[in-house]
């Protein structure tokens, strides 16, 4: 599809490559150890480090605070800085992080009173706000100019950017797979991962298992039901994007409006809440990555440090499932790393952040936190021999799209209020189990307050 403006709509042109897109791991931790065989090489161009300037830091003792909401990411953080270190052994560092949403609560207080972080790392689109106000400071005309130089994927450099400029320099990427079990495969006579959503949902009945009370003791497929923040509607537009639609959709530069009331919506919340009538899912079974590691759940959807965490934590797992893409399309999101204008060190912290992507420190990314390195000019493939349970994240069907987070600083407030409402409808399922009017009254209603606060932000068609 073709790329209008800020569409944002990118199509992905190699079956080979870095699948982009993320969410942390939300209510189940992440690894924060090596899992997964390290990269053994980069291409051509991936074997030109990111080289640090000679005396960005300067002589004196410096001390650079990095900030983040993937602790996993904390051991690529030590790595990096040791290594750094010994190129400047003048700077030294610490490193602040938490979970993903109690960081964008430290954000928004820290960033505005000028007590954040040396360095920032999280996406242009929930910085947005915080850009508007002149608080993080403008990328480094050398770095855009590397940047641009081939070593990042369009989508990585769209996504690391605000109203047309580059606000960040991309740090790691993720992507959706679907990861299914094997063995419970085997066992409902399914020969082989599904390929397309109507097979997903098909599959899905046949692998959930009910006791004879009739409590459902494994999902066929485990829904996002519940969780803090924007993170329910976001795995609610992943499946959206299957059938075409989006979040928001923009109607003309500039202007957007709700996309997801039309009739694909209807289905897709259709889907959600008669799976939990008919007991393909439950509320009251345990849900994501614990459940797949834990076997109540026999197919899910979800990131590649799904992928680490399995290793760490269910080892019994490892050649016993797979993970595919999804058929149709997929949701990206690049981390990047930014520098507030407050911060004392900003030429030795833009030129840490330069050091972030050198290949080395780029391929510990994966191998210590499940995530993928953002740098598009590296060779994954021995890293992927050794490591298949990656598969779904590097092998993509012909034809499928990405679409990126728009760039409306409003984004996180309307996409965070859609995942509270989905979050009661799923809890009343019973309610809107069989009932399409009722569903369509519900996504008018929520359509309604999405483009109220677009139009308060501007951005209104």
């Amino acid at each position: 599809m073709k790329q209008s403006g800020w569409k944002r709509i990118l199509a992905l042109t190699a079956s080979l490559g870095l699948a982009i897109g993320a969410c942390g791991p939300g209510a189940t931790s992440s690894p924060s150890s090596p899992a997964a065989s390290a990269p053994t090489g980069s291409g051509p161009a991936g074997s030109a480090a990111a080289s640090p300037v000679a005396n960005a830091c300067g002589d004196a003792p410096v001390t650079l605070n990095i900030w983040g909401g993937y602790p996993e990411l904390d051991a690529v953080y030590k790595k990096a800085g040791e290594a750094y270190t010994a190129l400047h052994p003048n700077v030294s560092f610490t490193v602040f992080s938490t979970d993903l949403r109690g960081f964008e609560q430290k954000l928004t207080t820290a960033l505005p009173s000028n007590t954040g972080g040396d360095v920032i790392a999280r996406t242009s689109n929930f910085l947005a706000r915080f850009i508007d106000q002149g608080l993080l400071a403008p990328v480094p005309d050398d770095l855009q100019a590397f940047i641009k130089d081939g070593h990042f994927s369009d989508q990585a450099i769209t996504d690391s950017s605000y109203k047309d400029k580059i606000v960040g320099m991309p740090l790691f990427s993720s992507g959706t797979a679907l990861y299914y079990n094997k063995d419970m495969f085997t066992e409902a006579g399914l020969t082989g991962p599904p390929t397309s959503m109507d097979q997903i949902w098909d599959y899905a009945k046949k692998l959930a298992k009910v006791d004879g009370s009739g409590n459902v003791t494994r999902s066929g497929f485990s829904f996002r039901l519940s969780g803090q923040g924007s993170g329910v509607a976001e795995k609610f537009w992943i499946l959206l994007l299957q059938y075409g639609h989006e979040l928001v959709k923009e109607t003309s530069p500039g202007k957007w409006a709700a996309d997801y009331n039309g009739p694909e919506g209807v289905k897709l919340l259709q889907i959600y809440v008669d799976a939990l009538r008919d007991k393909i899912d439950s509320q009251n079974i345990d849900h994501d990555a614990k459940a797949f590691e834990t076997k109540v759940t026999a197919m899910f959807a979800r990131e590649p440090w799904v992928v680490a965490d399995i290793a760490t934590n269910a080892p019994d797992l490892v050649g016993k499932y797979g993970s595919i893409s999804l058929p149709v399309a997929d949701l990206g999101a690049n981390e990047a790393m930014f520098v507030p204008t407050s911060a004392p060190n900003a030429a030795c912290s833009w030129d840490f952040i330069k050091f972030m992507t050198d290949p080395e420190q780029q391929l510990s990314i994966p191998t210590i936190s499940g995530w993928l390195p953002v740098r598009s000019d590296l060779d994954m493939t021995a890293f992927l021999a050794a490591n298949p349970g990656y598969e779904g994240f590097f092998t993509k069907p012909s034809g499928m799209t990405v679409s990126l987070t728009p760039p409306l600083a409003e984004f996180d407030e309307l996409e965070t209020k859609l995942a509270t409402h989905l979050v009661e409808a799923y809890a009343d399922y019973q309610n809107l189990a069989g009932q399409p009017e009722k569903i369509q009254a519900l996504l008018n209603t929520w359509a309604d307050e999405t483009n109220q606060i677009l139009a308060k932000g501007g951005h209104g068609s």
